[in-house]
């Protein structure tokens, strides 16, 4: 059906032009036994309004009218797509634009400059075409590990519903069923993807493509109001010895799997921070390891105040040629080592049920928090947290490094204590006989700057 027609039935309907006062002469009777002629041959309607059938026997409406004191012809559309009475309406919307010393033609062309602008931009801002831009724009703000896992969550569960989409046509209605029935099966994916949703949908609010944002409250999807946050398992300060231990005696253990646990015991940092570390981030002989920002959840640099024990570990792992990595990939030296080999460890060691590799940055806040002798900001920072008040933030960027570097010299010290400890505890249990036990190096180093080794621990 003829671009013309369809836009002029359209005004026709939205201006409610349903009548007019014309003496109509053809009927639909007549308008089928039209019969060509040897010349082009026209059936008079009224009001300008005539039937062209041409030698050929094509028929078309045609809308014969004076703009600017020019005759002109409007074409409206072929007989018999375009039936009688539907020339009738279209012929009333042209006859308007003319009293309003509009151009139909004129008209006809800008409202399908319009229309094809509007389907270009429908094409160019589907659901998957924003996705895609948010994407991009907030890829140095999260880790790589999470930006993949974000972009796998987004094209299994929500690209394929609602990706070729036009953003703007997207409802709340079809979010809210999208987002039930992924909340049946998978209630933490649904949160997640109700996020990131949520946050294209403000991408889009902000690039004034859409009049709102869509997303349902995440109250409305049942099992995320019920669900509980079950915290990651960590482990219990006192089984740390029986840990430590384990890894120092774990003789099938490569060296490299076990460095990487004794760093992330001691330096208090994520998996993917330790199994991604180079040697070109640290300065053994000042103890200072510098993980840059890129390599950082909070995509800020991080300082890493390495003690004693860390240091010892470090200067005893080989540098493997052709790699950067403290730990590379076995199979691909150009690669780091896989997140799942110290995961696995842990479950082949016997502590799955016990503990989470990520929980052991746990056991070290419990083990400062519950001292009492290190200020909540400083191991805030230790953790590398960023700081949720971001006035507070701005003001606050103290580093605490002589603190940092105490406090963690000191839990390098406790960690040997307590493989030290745990060793001892194994050989009397074998033995049947009570040792004395003797003064560790930990209890040197507090007498050393005046503290009371047991009331430290108590």
């Amino acid at each position: 059906m003829d671009n013309a027609f369809s836009i002029l039935l359209s005004l026709a309907s939205a201006q409610s032009l349903a009548a007019d006062a014309f003496a109509r002469q053809l009927n639909a009777v007549k308008v089928r036994n039209a019969k060509p002629g040897d010349k082009p041959t026209k059936l008079v309607d009224g009001g300008g309004l005539f039937l062209f059938v041409s030698p050929a026997g094509s028929k078309t409406w045609r809308y014969r009218y004076r703009f600017g004191d020019k005759e002109q012809t409007l074409t409206i559309g072929g007989f018999p797509e375009v039936s009688l009475e539907c020339a009738r309406q279209a012929h009333r919307a042209a006859r308007w634009l003319v009293e309003r010393s509009i151009q139909p033609l004129a008209h006809v062309e800008s409202e399908l400059r319009r229309i094809h602008a509007e389907e270009e931009s429908k094409q160019l801002h589907t659901f998957k075409a924003l996705c895609s831009e948010w994407q991009s724009a907030t890829v140095k703000t999260i880790s790589a590990r999470t930006f993949k896992h974000r972009e796998q969550m987004l094209a299994k569960h929500v690209l394929p519903k609602i990706g070729s989409r036009p953003i703007a046509e997207i409802t709340r209605k079809e979010l809210r069923e999208l987002l039930l029935v992924l909340d049946k099966s998978a209630p933490v994916t649904a949160a997640h993807c109700r996020i990131y949703i949520k946050q294209i949908f403000e991408w889009a609010l902000d690039a004034e493509l859409v009049q709102g944002n869509p997303v349902p409250k995440a109250t409305s999807l049942p099992n995320q109001s019920s669900r509980k946050v079950v915290p990651r398992k960590a482990l219990p300060v006192k089984e740390l010895g029986r840990f430590l231990l384990a890894i120092e005696e774990a003789e099938s253990s490569d060296l490299l799997t076990k460095t990487a646990l004794w760093l992330l015991v001691l330096t208090w940092c994520r998996t993917a921070e330790v199994i991604g570390a180079k040697w070109s981030e640290f300065d053994l002989k000042n103890g200072v390891w510098t993980i840059p920002a890129e390599r950082m959840k909070a995509r800020e640099p991080h300082v890493v105040y390495l003690s004693r024990q860390a240091i010892q570990r470090l200067e005893a792992l080989p540098i493997i040629d052709g790699s950067d990595y403290l730990f590379p990939n076995r199979r691909r030296p150009h690669d780091h080592m896989n997140r799942t080999t110290l995961t696995e460890w842990r479950k082949r060691w016997g502590f799955a049920d016990l503990m989470e590799i990520h929980g052991l940055r746990a056991v070290a806040s419990t083990w400062a928090n519950e001292a009492g002798k290190f200020r909540p900001d400083v191991i805030e920072a230790a953790l590398a947290h960023k700081e949720a008040d971001r006035v507070r933030a701005a003001y606050n960027r103290a580093g605490f490094a002589t603190e940092r570097r105490e406090m963690l010299q000191a839990w390098g010290y406790y960690c040997q204590v307590a493989c030290e400890a745990a060793l001892r505890d194994r050989v009397k249990a074998s033995q049947g006989v009570a040792e004395k036990p003797q003064r560790t190096m930990l209890e040197d180093y507090l007498l050393s700057i005046g503290q009371d080794p047991v009331r430290f621990y108590k």
